[in-house]
């Protein structure tokens, strides 16, 4: 407990023993729909949207209320067991898959919109260019990806505008970012367009 509490977790089995945890993971677990995520919507009306680091469900319940077809994808199983049970009796479901998001071999169809609300900033240098090259794969040309991420990051990496424009600049346009107190700590909304 401890260890959780003075360090974040960043792998598998640690995010699993957190969900496990009858509060802790309540600190970063959201309950409102960021308006940054409904103007998404609104705006761009997908079809199909893909939430990485997708955690308890909570968006992609979320995308799946407005008729969208979502998917939802954690790497914590335990995170994914207590999203199928929270959907189970939903009449529009998500789909939820345990896998990590810098390897999502298992998915194959692409998506309208991509979303993230938090994942982006844990990980290390080789794990976000991991994550860009799925993200492309996966993002129908054209389609917008969505980041929420802190300015000071887990990872130790700064976040900027700029650094985010970088590290996606082979696959992606930074169209838009918008500064955010979000949990009130300093940090960006960034909207990327999938280059065609």
């Amino acid at each position: 407990m401890n260890e959780i509490k003075s360090k974040p977790p960043s792998t598998s089995d640690q995010f699993n023993k957190v969900y496990n945890l009858p509060i802790v993971h309540w600190v970063w677990s959201d309950i409102r729909i960021p308006k940054e995520l409904n103007e998404f919507v609104a705006t761009n009306n997908p079809k199909s949207s893909l939430d990485l680091g997708c955690g308890l469900g909570r968006y992609s319940k979320f995308m799946a209320q407005q008729g969208i077809k979502a998917t939802g994808v954690d790497f914590s199983s335990v995170a994914i067991e207590k999203a199928k049970k929270e959907v189970a009796n939903d009449q529009c479901k998500p789909s939820f898959i345990v896998s990590d998001v810098t390897n999502l071999e298992s998915i194959k169809q692409q998506f309208d919109v991509s979303y993230d609300v938090g994942c982006f900033h844990c990980l290390n240098e080789e794990g976000q260019q991991k994550y860009v090259s799925e993200v492309y794969r996966l993002l129908k040309p054209g389609g917008i990806h969505l980041i929420w991420a802190l300015d000071s990051a887990p990872s130790d990496i700064r976040l900027t505008p700029d650094n985010i424009a970088k590290i996606f600049e082979n696959g992606f346009q930074l169209v838009n970012s918008r500064f955010s107190r979000r949990r009130i700590i300093a940090s960006h909304w960034y909207w990327l367009v999938r280059k065609k």
